[in-house]
């Protein structure tokens, strides 16, 4: 009897080992929890891109560094996550002190989506979310290889679907002003990105 109760114990005691160690933490329970985890403990940079904002205007992602950058990617057809994750960074951006705005962050919308998303789209996107076109743009990264290279260093996944648009995760990336990601958020709490700069920013 005593025998089998230490087997039973080891067992458990072996199972909950392989949880912890298997769910870093009892922390990733869920593969997109799993890649947020590993994204925030390796930091990548942003590697090299040029961008065309709803104004028409060329800038390069290392032009923002030197600040702390939120970032979005979405498409602006899409009908169900997109309008709630941009929703949410407008809610984001408005509870960002003004003297804090541009000079400390800023907040950039990336369409993965070029071909359909011209500047004149992106402005009347900007316009009905209230983007400003300065201190949160709206741009797309139309070179084909550098989008990519983009959406691969922040494991940001864009799946054409059958019916013409895509299949994506979505979530707030901070980047920081070396141009490192350090956080990434669920895009449906938009207040935990306002309480972490929060800590240091405002």
């Amino acid at each position: 009897m005593l025998r089998k109760s230490v087997g039973i114990l080891f067992a458990l005691i072996a199972g909950l080992t392989l949880l912890w160690v298997g769910t870093d933490g009892l922390q990733a329970f869920t593969a997109e929890k799993a890649r947020i985890i590993e994204l925030e403990r390796e930091q990548p940079r942003l590697p090299s891109a040029t961008l065309i904002d709803s104004n028409s205007k060329a800038f390069h992602l290392q032009e923002l560094e030197g600040k702390y950058t939120l970032m979005t990617f979405m498409y602006t057809s899409c009908g169900d996550v997109c309008p709630v994750l941009e929703r949410n960074f407008a809610e984001i951006y408005e509870n960002i002190p003004k003297d804090v705005l541009g000079k400390k962050v800023v907040l950039v919308s990336i369409s993965f989506d070029p071909e359909y998303d011209s500047p004149s789209v992106l402005h009347a996107y900007s316009d009905h979310f209230g983007a400003d076109g300065e201190r949160w743009k709206m741009a797309t990264i139309q070179d084909e290889k550098e989008l990519q290279d983009v959406l691969d260093a922040l494991e940001v996944v864009v799946i054409p679907n059958e019916y013409g648009g895509y299949e994506h995760n979505s979530a707030f990336y901070v980047i920081n002003p070396e141009g490192q990601l350090t956080n990434v958020f669920d895009y449906q709490t938009p207040h935990t990105v306002v309480e972490y700069l929060d800590t240091f920013l405002f």
